[in-house]
């Protein structure tokens, strides 16, 4: 008999829980994860470019996850830093898009990152730049080429020489800026050099990866491929 009062007591306990109880219980993460993805950092346009390209590609820094979720972005470009008149904007999977914009006119953008879960980022940083009433006539200049190190060669040493090469159809003189690093895409490491090599300080038993902004004197600018090299 005593068997069965303490079930039956069992029984009005768990059931006398209210629905406000229940809903109440959270489920923690563990090791303190962080839900959301993380803010993109814009790449190009840079903060107060003048642009002589309507036809602008946009780039910007992968978002990570904590969760290891596929992440898309929202990119949007607007004519006030407010964003009360949003003029282009795109949902993508990459880190880069196109978009053919007016002449003479100035621009606001910014990018933030959503998980398939529905986790979000805030915005990134807000950039402003320009499109020149006359930039029609520049042509930008082309990609940039890797010379050396050969793309996905080991090299030895603690020094490399980035060498790469550059043209503009238009006899435009250009200044290159290197992103250069061990994560991918790389960070900034110098800007404006007005040559197409540079040495870096490397070590052993790692992957470097590299890239070269061509810029001509227009404001036309050419964003090269990521390339990558191992160290022994």
């Amino acid at each position: 008999m005593k068997h069965i009062y303490i079930i039956l007591l069992s029984v009005f306990i768990l059931f006398s829980c209210s629905d406000e109880e229940f809903e109440s219980i959270e489920i923690d993460y563990p090791f303190n994860i962080e839900l959301n993805p993380s803010v993109p950092g814009l790449i190009h346009p840079t903060n107060n470019l003048i642009c002589t390209n309507f036809n602008l590609e946009f780039e910007w820094v992968k978002s990570v996850s904590d969760l290891k979720n596929s992440i898309t972005y929202t990119i949007e470009i607007a004519s006030d830093n407010r964003f009360n008149n949003i003029l282009f904007w795109a949902n993508t999977s990459q880190t880069n898009t196109t978009f053919n914009l007016e002449k003479g006119t100035t621009y606001f953008w910014r990018v933030k990152a959503i998980d398939e879960k529905g986790y979000e980022s805030t915005y990134s940083r807000i950039y402003t730049f320009f499109t020149e009433p006359e930039a029609g006539v520049n042509t930008i200049p082309h990609s940039p080429i890797a010379v050396a190190p050969i793309i996905g060669t080991t090299i030895t040493g603690t020094n490399a020489t980035l060498d790469w090469n550059a043209t503009d159809s238009d006899g435009n003189p250009l200044l290159f800026d290197i992103y250069f690093g061990e994560s991918n895409p790389p960070q900034l490491l110098a800007e404006n050099l007005n040559v197409m090599t540079l040495d870096v300080q490397i070590e052993a038993n790692k992957t470097y990866y590299w890239r070269v902004v061509a810029k001509d004197n227009n404001q036309g600018v050419a964003i090269g491929r990521v390339w990558n090299f191992r160290t022994e």
